[in-house]
C-alpha cells in the first residue's frame, strides 16, 4: 500500500513560528494525506506501545533532540509506514508522485551521501528495518557520541552501500525533488545544531562530563538479557571513505554575522588544483540573506590566487578583489572564468565544505565559532554555493581565455550504464553514457565510457571511450563529466563509491594527465 501519512516531529509542545509556517506547507499541499505531528512524549508512548520497554529506554536516553527524532522517524515508519519529513523542510508540491507501494524512498544530496531528513515506505520494510537494527545495535553499545554515527545518516549510507537492498530502494537526487521539497536554511533552532551540543556533553542522558577532565563519565555497565540483533555485516563507513581531505587545512582567521550581511574569512592550504598547485591561499565567503559569494584578493608577491584567472570586481581602499557568484550573465566573474578555473573554483568550495563538515577548522586571532555563526551555518552556505554554481551552464572557451587546456567538451545527460554487464563491474569501474557537445557543434556527440580507479576509488587510472571522435580527447571529455558528474541520472542504482568520491578521482586523473 502506497503511503498516505506525513509524519514529523519536534520535541517541544509549542512550535516557533517558522517551524509552524514549514508545517503547515505539508497540511496545504497534500489535504488527502493525513498529518501526524509528535512531541516527545506522544513519541515515547508509541515507541513504548509498538516495541519493547529495552527499546523505550533507548529512546529516552538520546539527549538531544535531533538523535530522538532520528530515532522516532525509523521506528514510526518501519510499524505504521509513511512518509517522514523533518520539520525544517518546506513543502512546494503534492508529494504522492514520489511515493511508491514497494520501495523505499530515500534522497541523495549533491555530494553523493544519503540524507535521512525525507524517508517514505511501506509497513515492515526490509531496507529499514536493516536500519533500525544498526540503529539500536548503535545505541545499546554507545560505541561513538557522534549522532550522525549513532542515529543519523551513516546507517542509512551503509544499507545502500550494502547492495543488499537495491532493487527494493527508489533513491531520487536532491535536485530532482526541489519542485516537491525543499530544506530550509535560515531556521533559528539551527543556530543551535546537534552537532555543536555534542561537543560540549554526552548524547545520553545518563552520562556526565567531567569540567576537570573533559571526559565522559559512564554508569555501571548493567546486565542485558539479549542484546543480539540481526543485522547483515558491512564495510564501515566513515567520512574519509567519501573523499581523502587529509591534505586540505582551513584556518579561519575572522568574520562576523549581522542581519544584512555574514562573512568567513579563511586561510586554505593543501588542495591540488588543475595546475598542480597547492600553495596556501586566502578566500572569503559572503552570505547576503538568501545570496552567497566568494571573494578573492588579488594576487600578490607574498599573496597566492589559486585560480589561472583573476577578474577584478572592485577595490576596497586597501587592494582589489574578485567577487564570484552563481550568475550566468556577461558581466559576472563566473561568467568570465575559464572552465578549467570554474572547475577548480569548485573543487575548492568542495574541499572547505567537507573539512568544515567535519569539524577540521582552526581557529586563529581570538576568533571563536560564536563569533561567526556556527561552522553549520557556513557548511549549508558553501553546498548552497556549490549546488547553484553547478547548475549555471558552463560557458564556451572564448578568445579571453589564455589557457590551451581549457576544456572545449561540454557533456550532459550523464547517466550509469545499468543493461550492460557494467551491472557486474567491479566496484572500482563505472560505466556512463552521455551527450557532448565538441567545439560548439550544433548536433550532439553519444559516447558510452568506461572509467577505471585503484582499489579505493582514490585516482582514476584509465579512461576507455567508444566514440572515434572523442579517443583523442579523453582528458578533455573526462574533465568535462567531473564538472557534471553530480548530475549524473543513476538509474535507482547506487554505486559503491559515491558520486563525490569519483569526482576527485577523476580530477586527479586529469591533473596527472592534462
Amino acid at each position: 500500500m502506497t503511503p498516505n501519512t506525513i509524519v514529523q516531529y519536534w520535541n517541544t509542545p509549542e512550535l516557533p513560528n517558522d517551524i509552524a509556517e514549514l508545517v503547515e506547507t505539508w497540511k496545504n499541499h497534500n489535504p488527502s494525506m493525513e498529518h501526524k505531528l509528535f512531541g516527545y512524549e506522544e513519541a515515547c508512548a508509541f515507541i513504548g506501545q509498538h516495541y519493547n520497554s529495552e527499546v523505550e529506554s533507548l529512546f529516552k536516553l538520546a539527549a538531544l533532540p535531533a538523535m530522538q527524532s532520528d530515532i522516532f522517524r525509523v521506528a514510526y515508519c518501519l510499524e505504521m509506514g509513511g512518509f517522514y519529513v523533518d520539520c525544517g523542510i518546506k513543502c512546494k508540491a503534492p508529494i504522492q508522485p514520489l511515493l511508491s507501494s514497494d520501495l523505499l524512498l530515500l534522497v541523495r544530496k549533491w555530494h553523493g551521501g544519503i540524507m535521512n531528513g525525507a524517508i517514505g515506505c511501506r509497513a515492515g520494510h526490509p531496507a529499514l528495518e536493516w536500519i533500525w537494527n544498526r540503529i539500536l545495535k548503535n545505541l545499546k553499545e554507545r560505541n561513538s557520541n557522534d549522532v550522525w554515527r549513532l542515529t543519523g545518516p551513516l546507517s542509512f549510507n551503509q544499507m545502500v552501500e550494502s547492495g543488499e537492498f537495491e532493487n527494493s530502494l527508489n533513491i531520487v537526487e536532491q535536485a530532482a525533488t526541489k519542485p516537491f521539497f525543499d530544506i530550509v536554511n535560515e531556521l533559528e533552532h539551527k543556530k543551535k545544531h546537534w552537532s555543536k551540543e555534542q561537543e560540549k556533553r554526552s548524547v545520553f542522558s545518563d552520562e556526565a562530563v567531567s569540567e576537570e577532565t573533559n571526559v565522559l563519565q559512564k554508569p555501571a555497565p548493567v546486565q542485558k538479557t539479549d542484546t543480539s540483533l540481526p543485522s547483515s555485516e558491512v564495510k564501515p563507513f566513515t567520512a574519509r571513505d567519501s573523499v581523502d581531505t587529509s591534505n586540505c587545512q582551513v584556518t579561519i582567521s575572522g568574520g562576523f554575522v549581522k542581519e544584512n550581511v555574514s562573512r568567513l574569512v579563511m586561510n586554505v592550504s593543501g588542495i591540488v588544483l588543475t595546475s598542480g598547485e597547492s600553495k596556501p591561499f586566502p578566500i572569503i565567503v559572503n552570505k547576503r540573506g538568501d545570496r552567497a559569494e566568494v571573494e578573492f584578493y588579488a594576487p600578490l608577491p607574498h599573496r597566492y590566487f589559486p585560480l589561472r584567472q583573476f577578474v577584478t570586481s572592485g577595490n576596497n581602499g586597501v587592494t582589489d578583489y574578485m567577487l564570484v557568484m552563481p550568475e550566468n550573465t556577461e558581466n559576472s566573474a563566473f561568467y568570465k572564468l575559464s572552465t578549467t578555473d570554474q572547475s577548480d573554483l569548485i573543487t575548492i568550495l568542495m574541499q572547505l565544505h567537507i573539512a568544515l563538515s567535519k569539524q577540521q577548522a582552526v581557529f586563529e586571532n581570538n576568533v571563536i565559532e560564536t563569533t561567526i555563526g556556527g561552522l553549520e551555518m557556513w557548511c549549508q552556505t558553501i553546498e548552497s554555493l556549490i549546488a547553484r554554481l553547478s547548475e549555471v551552464k558552463t560557458k564556451e572557451v572564448g578568445t579571453s581565455d589564455t589557457s590551451s587546456a581549457d576544456v572545449k567538451i561540454a557533456v550532459k545527460k550523464l547517466a550509469l550504464i545499468t543493461k550492460t554487464d557494467a551491472n557486474n563491474a567491479p566496484n572500482n569501474k563505472l560505466a556512463l553514457s552521455g551527450e557532448a557537445n565538441i567545439d560548439g557543434a550544433a548536433e550532439p556527440t553519444f559516447f558510452n565510457v568506461l572509467l577505471s580507479a585503484d582499489s579505493k576509488v582514490n585516482n582514476v587510472l584509465s579512461v576507455n571511450v567508444d566514440n572515434p571522435a572523442l579517443k583523442l580527447r579523453t582528458v578533455e571529455l573526462t574533465q568535462a563529466i567531473a564538472e557534471k558528474i553530480h548530475k549524473t541520472d543513476c538509474k535507482g542504482k547506487t554505486p559503491q563509491y559515491s558520486l563525490e568520491r569519483w569526482y576527485f578521482a577523476i580530477k586527479s586523473f586529469v591533473n596527472e594527465n592534462g
